[in-house]
């Protein structure tokens, strides 16, 4: 199946969309407390956020002409995501781990859990409207 601008174009959008809603979802769940309607919209957007930015990185890594500069800073931006999903992974299970620890104050406990978690989806925003941004950059696109 060829993958045409239109999709790119769509696929970026969703993926913007679901790591901002992802974000304000998880500051609501973070405020209000455990809510069952949150909680379950907020999973399923956490789900699709993680498969679409996955996803987001496989297409930059197949599509984006990496002799071009633009094209040369998305691609090592993908692959820094990696970097972020794996240090934000660190991030939240040490605050968890932290958790029950009675020798750690509870800021720096929850810090560690809300840079994880936020630090993946502000990565992801940026990452999805730079690529949104340069998507009409022929220059920067294989086959387009």
């Amino acid at each position: 199946m060829k993958i045409g601008k239109k999709q790119i174009k769509f696929l970026f959008t969703i993926s913007f969309g679901t790591n901002i809603s992802s974000m304000i979802l998880g500051s609501l769940h973070y405020i209000i407390g455990l809510n069952i309607v949150i909680g379950t919209i907020l999973s399923i957007a956490i789900v699709l956020s993680w498969l679409l930015n996955s996803i987001l990185i496989v297409i930059n890594d197949f599509k984006i002409e990496k002799s071009n500069s633009i094209g040369k800073k998305i691609n090592r931006l993908g692959y820094g995501f990696l970097g972020v999903q794996i240090i934000a992974i660190f991030l939240l299970v040490g605050g968890l781990f932290l958790l029950n620890a009675n020798w750690f104050s509870p800021f720096m406990q929850y810090s560690l859990i809300l840079i994880g978690y936020f630090s993946f989806f502000a990565y992801g925003s940026v990452f999805s409207y730079l690529n949104l941004r340069v998507l009409d950059n022929r220059e920067v696109w294989k086959g387009e």
